[in-house]
């Protein structure tokens, strides 16, 4: 397509305005189908780029079940290997407590959250998040809350815990408060008058130092935090267990609605095909939470985390 030549004609000097005056007609017809057609393109290229959500860099968002370093050190290599498996950048976003991942990820901020089990439920309610996978470490889906105290404390049951001060992890950690505080009344124990003092450390690590350098009598968290500390060269042999929970879910991993649903199902075979090639497992094999896989999860998973929720506030 052409726009006409446009030009006087020397010999029909009388025609010059009128012949002008079409011209310009001409090539206004001439620059608006041009508009047109590029929009078009435009348009169309840009409906490509939507999916292209798919080559924006990815965040993915962990709870702070462990200190800064050790989450750096866990899960950076995750990232890593995740990026590969699906051809796009995903950097580790650690929460500032364990509300604030449902924070980011209803703000869209973060894509991907790895959720500990009571976080992931009151996220839920949110209805903006969907779960994909469920974290299994050391070969199982599920783990159990303890409530640790000093050996030489002459702590050795719950009930002579009254008076005492006592550490939680988070008001929306699983472990580190929600069943603990079941356990406490399902025994007639108030949580609020029993013992002295109670706070909230943050992390379970947090906990354990709490215990272990007396600024706490005893506190809750879960099982395989004791692990994680003897690797990390934590004295834990100083510790007792006095009372241990019903078995608990891992952690829940979920995307953020709106989410690319290929994008997702890429994320979600990438972490449950972990183990399944020889760049998976060497993150299993430098995890110290021992994780060895994931597997794909539902939500009514994480229904006996509502039950015990119900007991932990009636």
């Amino acid at each position: 397509m052409s726009a006409e030549h446009c030009g006087e004609d020397d010999s029909a000097a009388s025609d010059t305005i009128p012949s002008q005056r079409n011209c310009i007609v001409r090539r206004r017809h001439f620059i608006l189908i041009l508009v047109v057609l590029l929009a078009g393109l435009t348009g169309s290229g840009s409906a490509q780029l939507v999916p292209a959500q798919s080559q924006r860099e990815l965040k993915f968002g962990f709870t702070p079940v462990l200190s800064e370093p050790e989450i750096w050190a866990e899960f950076e290599p995750l990232m890593k290997y995740l990026s590969d498996a699906i051809g796009q950048k995903v950097t580790l976003y650690i929460a500032k407590d364990y509300g604030d991942l449902r924070t980011q990820m209803e703000n869209g901020s973060v894509d991907i959250g790895s959720f500990s089990p009571f976080a992931y439920v009151d996220a839920a309610k949110g209805g903006k998040i969907r779960i994909i996978a469920q974290s299994i470490i050391e070969g199982s889906a599920t783990y159990r809350g303890i409530i640790i105290a000093r050996k030489d404390s002459g702590l050795k049951s719950i009930t002579d815990l009254k008076g005492k001060r006592f550490a939680f992890v988070d008001p929306k950690s699983a472990s580190g408060y929600v069943y603990p505080r079941a356990m406490l009344i399902e025994k007639d124990i108030n949580p609020e008058s029993f013992f002295i003092e109670t706070t909230f450390a943050g992390s379970h690590d947090k906990v354990i130092a709490a215990v272990l350098e007396g600024r706490a009598d005893a506190g809750a968290i879960y099982d395989g935090a004791l692990g994680v500390a003897t690797r990390s060269g934590v004295a834990v042999e100083k510790l007792v267990t006095l009372a241990s929970s019903d078995p608990i879910p891992h952690d829940a991993i979920a995307v953020r609605i709106g989410l690319d649903a290929a994008l997702a199902k890429r994320i979600q075979l990438a972490l449950i095909d972990l183990d399944k090639s020889e760049a998976g497992r060497r993150v299993i094999a430098n995890s110290k939470k021992k994780l060895t896989g994931h597997v794909i999860a539902e939500d009514n998973v994480f229904d006996v985390v509502r039950r015990i929720a119900k007991i932990a506030w009636k």
